[in-house]
């Protein structure tokens, strides 16, 4: 059903594509960077919530300003057990939020890290209902100006591909974050595979996949191909990184992966094949390498 509604939207952008390029890039970039809201849109997203409802509570919740009429939630939680000194900024992928990486949060806790877990705009208790790279990266920005500085990022899909651009961007575009060390789970290395694929679902004709690319450099004043955290991160050859990918992820390809491994030596591939997209942030095989990166 999904899919079928995913092709009469296409096929909708396509009809409007012939008219007018610009409308339907527009209608199309807007689609694809909507957001669920801060509900659970299922079952099983409300069993998820209400089972980490008691950790969650262990948070302090701060609401930082990014921009006009926008915030983010963040939350600080403190170790469980021996402290080791450091703190660690944790970022959600899309359609997300920080509750549900509740259990790589308690491993990073326990094994001695303050955490601070940070809900993308329009995703948990952020505001908004849509998400951009410029807005993803002033939501990190904030949380390292309010709560920072960190000795690590850990970001898993979006998340991970954001906070890979946030550590490098280009001193012309912004100003980067500087943690010690960066872990990335199943994150895609560029902007073009993600529209890629969006448009791949959609059946979006080159014309039409055309005016999304036009509409996103109008927006954020760069071509597409200029969102690749894995060329940005080739600059970075003092910032050790953490890749943690399953070759089996069904929405991340594993040639993101390969990407960033080739972005320097001082990026490690590591294969967690079996794990998927979804459960490698479950898995204590996951926790436990990145633990043993950030010790």
């Amino acid at each position: 059903m999904a899919s079928y509604l995913f092709r009469l939207t296409g096929q909708a952008l396509n009809l409007t594509g012939h008219v007018s390029p610009a409308a339907a890039g527009n209608l199309a970039f807007r689609l694809f960077s909507r957001t669920p809201g801060g509900k659970p849109t299922n079952h099983k997203e409300k069993a998820l919530l209400a089972a980490t409802r008691a950790r969650m509570a262990e948070g302090i919740r701060a609401d930082l300003p990014i921009g006009a009429n926008r915030t983010v939630a963040a939350y600080r939680f403190a170790p469980l057990g021996t402290a080791n000194g450091k703190t660690l900024l944790v970022v959600h992928g899309w359609g997300s939020r920080i509750a549900y990486l509740q259990t790589l949060i308690t491993g990073l806790r326990q094994a001695g890290f303050a955490v601070v877990g940070l809900d993308l705009p329009g995703h948990g208790h952020s505001s908004g209902r849509n998400l951009t790279v410029p807005l993803a990266l002033a939501g990190i920005r904030a949380a390292w100006d309010h709560l920072g500085p960190f000795d690590a990022v850990v970001g898993h899909s979006f998340g991970g591909f954001v906070s890979a651009m946030a550590t490098a961007l280009p001193e012309e575009y912004g100003k980067a974050i500087d943690p010690g060390r960066l872990v990335l789970i199943a994150a895609p290395a560029t902007a073009s595979s993600a529209f890629d694929h969006f448009g791949s679902m959609l059946g979006l004709k080159p014309k039409t996949r055309l005016a999304l690319d036009h509409r996103v450099e109008r927006i954020t004043g760069r071509p597409t191909t200029f969102f690749d955290a894995a060329r940005m991160l080739s600059s970075r050859g003092n910032l050790p990184v953490l890749v943690l990918h399953a070759e089996d992820d069904r929405e991340v390809k594993a040639d993101a992966a390969r990407r960033y491994d080739r972005a320097g030596a001082h990026v490690t591939l590591r294969w967690t094949n079996g794990l998927g997209h979804r459960r490698i942030v479950q898995s204590q095989e996951v926790i436990t390498a990145i633990t043993d990166f950030l010790v």
